[in-house]
């Protein structure tokens, strides 16, 4: 093969990776907010009367008597204190997604923070632009109208903040988006932004699209490995 056809392929090639990895970009999940449906580092269990598997993230405030329950059956678990820590979840963004489309309710988008563009986050769509948003008795409103969930999201607790005199709605401009974290009790969103509290667009970077790296913690000889957990990998609704 000529040496000017091989110099070209592997241009081809070096450009076809670099425009890859721009256009799909792998990011590591570093808190619970979006917990379950993404894992930052946590601490997990097995239940040994029903065998469901259980994820607690770091944040999440714990019993006086830092036990665990199981989600499963609700029967008490190990101590979190006795768990060794596994780390987040890596997953895969799609940052063409928004380009060719607006971003739509209830799917997950990867964004700078308002009030800190240097950090990336990931976090649930709830309000579209102009409308208004509140939330009562863990239930999301639009306009004032009760906006139902779809069916796989059932499990979602819309929580007020918890912080002293909350906000009771919010008012977002023509290019923001409201977006909330899936374990409201840590996550870090528009409920507490001073700086926003809506998501501009174009601080939305793109769409996640797969879990392709999840880990799962196994004893060896006593110790803690973090490997692989293939049955784990999975598509982000």
């Amino acid at each position: 093969m000529p040496r000017r056809l091989c110099e070209t392929i592997v241009c081809l090639l070096v450009a076809l990776i670099g425009v890859g990895t721009w256009l799909i970009s792998p990011f590591a999940v570093v808190s619970g907010s979006m917990s379950p449906t993404l894992l930052g580092p946590h601490c997990e269990f097995t239940c040994e009367h029903c065998g469901t598997r259980n994820f607690r993230p770091l944040e999440a405030e714990l019993p006086l008597d830092g036990r665990l329950s199981c989600r499963g059956c609700e029967r008490t678990g190990p101590r979190a204190a006795e768990l060794p820590v596994t780390p987040g979840d890596r997953l895969l963004v799609d940052r063409t997604a928004f380009a060719v489309r607006s971003p739509r309710r209830w799917e997950v988008a990867a964004l700078r923070l308002p009030h800190e563009p240097s950090k990336i986050a990931v976090k649930r769509i709830v309000g579209l632009p102009g409308e208004t948003v509140s939330l009562s008795g863990g239930e999301l409103y639009i306009d004032g109208r009760r906006e139902p969930r779809p069916a796989e999201l059932a499990h979602l607790t819309l929580e007020k903040p918890r912080v002293p005199e909350p906000p009771t709605q919010w008012k977002l401009g023509g290019d923001e988006y409201f977006v909330l974290g899936d374990f409201p009790a840590v996550s870090d969103d528009s409920r507490l932004w001073q700086a926003g509290p809506g998501v501009a667009a174009q601080l939305l970077i793109g769409k996640p699209l797969i879990v392709h790296y999840p880990y799962r913690t196994l004893l060896w000889y006593g110790r803690p490995v973090h490997v692989p957990d293939v049955s784990s990998i999975r598509y982000i609704r």
